[in-house]
């Protein structure tokens, strides 16, 4: 069982927060390049790497809890939860542009 202070909670939650928003901008891309008329296989590409971000994000969140599940004493910080917030919006925004694009893209290659 881990305790963690507020510092290092609020630094764990900016790493979440920048790699959430790192896969924002990558399904950001993602649209872009669909909107230029990219290929699917490039397209996937750019999911690929905003879905290794979200995965690190939910990695540090996992450490997190998996550390403090049992500690009574544990509190959270306004931050941490914003990020655990972000996370699960961004993760969301991954899956709908994930099946968005592939409807898209169905039948033109």
């Amino acid at each position: 069982m881990v305790e963690y202070s507020a510092k290092e909670l609020n630094e764990l939650a900016m790493k979440i927060i920048l790699h959430a928003g790192d896969c924002r901008t990558c399904v950001n891309e993602a649209f872009i390049a669909a909107q230029k008329g990219e290929s699917y296989k490039k397209v996937k590409e750019i999911l690929a790497v905003a879905r290794e971000n979200i995965t690190k994000a939910h990695r540090l969140q996992t450490e997190v809890i998996q550390n403090t599940v049992m500690n009574e004493n544990q509190r959270l910080t306004m931050l941490f939860i914003h990020s655990q917030d972000t996370l699960m919006t961004i993760n969301s925004e991954l899956f709908m542009a994930e099946n968005v694009l592939g409807l898209h893209y169905i039948n033109r290659e």
